[in-house]
C-alpha cells in the first residue's frame, strides 16, 4: 500500500475515533452531563444547575449562589483562596466530601469541622446493608424543615463540629469502620455520628455534608434526599443560584479525552492554529508532486 493511502486511511480513522470520543454520553463519576446512575444529570436539570470548569469562573458578587464542591482532587493555593473569597463575599460554599480532599478547605479556610475520611456503617438503620445508612436525626430548626429521612451511600463522617451547627446525624446504632473490617471493634467511634452541618463565615456560610453520592441520579430520589438537598442549599437564606465545581471531580479516561479534543478544537480555531492546519493539507496533497519531480530530476533519457 502507498505511503499516501496509509496516511489518507489513517487520518480517516482518527477522525472517525474523534468524532466516536466527542459524542460519546459522559460516564465520570458524579459528571454534571453524565445520565446514568452516577450522574448528576437530574440535579442540574432539578435544580437549574450551572457547570463551571475552572474555580477562576466563580461570580465576583457570590450574595445569592451557592457553590457544590466534590473534593476529590487536590486544590491549588490560588483555588483555595478564591474559595475563601467567594465565602467571605456572602456565597454559599457546599463542601460533599467522604475519602478525598475536603479538609484542605477546610483547613485553609482555618475551621474547626474535619471530614473523618473513614467509612460509616449502620447496621440496623440501612438500606439493604450497612454500607446504605438510613440517617433519621435532624436538627429542628431550618435548613432541614421537612425532611424524615436521608439515604447515605458508602458516607463518611464529620467531627471537630459544634453541637449547634450540625444538622444530621446517623443512627447510635452507627460507627466509623476504621479497620476496615465491616465489624465494630473496640475503639472504633461509634454514633450518632454528624453526617452534616452549617455554620456562618464572614458574610456567607459553609455546609459539609459527608457524602457526595446524595446528588448522584440513582440516591436523588431516594427518601427526603432530594428535598434535604434544596434545603440545605439554601442555608444562606434564599434560593440560589446554584453553580457545581466541575474541576475537582474523580478523574475519568473518557472525559481526559473530550478535554484534549476539546484544547485541540479551541487550538485550531485561533488564527495560527487555522493557517497551521492549511499548512499541513497543502503539504499532504502537494507531497506526491514534489517526490514526482525529484524522480523526474533523478532521472534521464539514454
Amino acid at each position: 500500500m502507498r505511503p499516501r493511502l496509509l496516511i489518507m486511511l489513517a487520518l480517516v480513522v482518527a477522525v472517525l475515533l474523534a468524532v466516536v470520543i466527542w459524542f460519546y454520553p459522559s460516564n465520570r463519576d458524579f459528571g454534571p452531563a453524565n445520565s446514568s446512575w452516577n450522574g448528576l444529570s437530574n440535579f442540574v436539570a432539578e435544580f437549574e444547575v450551572s457547570a463551571i470548569s475552572s474555580l477562576e469562573s466563580l461570580p465576583t458578587s457570590p450574595q445569592g449562589t451557592a457553590l457544590v464542591v466534590i473534593a476529590y482532587s487536590a486544590f491549588a493555593d490560588p483555588e483555595l483562596e478564591s474559595l475563601k473569597r467567594y465565602v467571605e463575599s456572602g456565597g454559599t460554599l457546599v463542601i460533599l466530601d467522604d475519602y478525598g480532599h475536603g479538609n484542605q478547605i477546610l483547613d485553609y479556610l482555618g475551621v474547626e469541622p474535619r471530614f473523618t475520611n473513614d467509612p460509616l456503617l449502620d447496621p440496623l438503620f440501612n438500606y439493604r446493608n450497612g454500607s446504605l445508612p438510613k440517617v433519621t436525626q435532624f436538627a429542628h430548626e431550618p435548613p432541614i424543615s421537612g425532611v424524615d429521612a436521608i439515604l447515605l451511600n458508602h458516607a463518611s463522617s464529620l467531627s471537630g463540629v459544634s453541637e449547634d451547627d450540625v444538622i444530621a446525624w446517623s443512627s447510635r446504632f452507627s460507627f466509623l469502620d476504621q479497620n476496615g473490617n465491616s465489624v465494630w471493634d473496640e475503639g472504633e467511634p461509634v454514633g450518632p455520628l454528624a453526617v452534616a452541618c452549617s455554620m456562618s463565615y464572614e458574610d456567607g456560610y459553609i455546609v459539609l455534608i459527608s457524602d457526595p453520592s446524595i446528588l448522584i441520579n440513582s440516591m436523588l430520589e431516594m427518601e427526603d434526599n432530594r428535598l434535604f438537598v434544596e434545603n440545605f442549599l439554601a442555608a444562606g437564606g434564599t434560593s440560589p443560584q446554584v453553580i457545581v465545581d466541575g474541576s475537582h471531580l474523580p478523574p475519568s479516561p473518557l472525559e481526559g479525552a473530550k478535554d484534549a479534543l476539546g484544547a485541540v478544537r479551541s487550538a485550531l480555531e485561533t488564527p495560527q492554529g487555522t493557517v497551521g492546519l492549511a499548512l499541513a493539507m497543502l503539504v499532504l496533497m502537494l507531497a506526491p508532486v514534489w517526490r514526482k519531480n525529484r524522480g523526474n530530476e533523478g532521472g534521464g533519457l539514454d
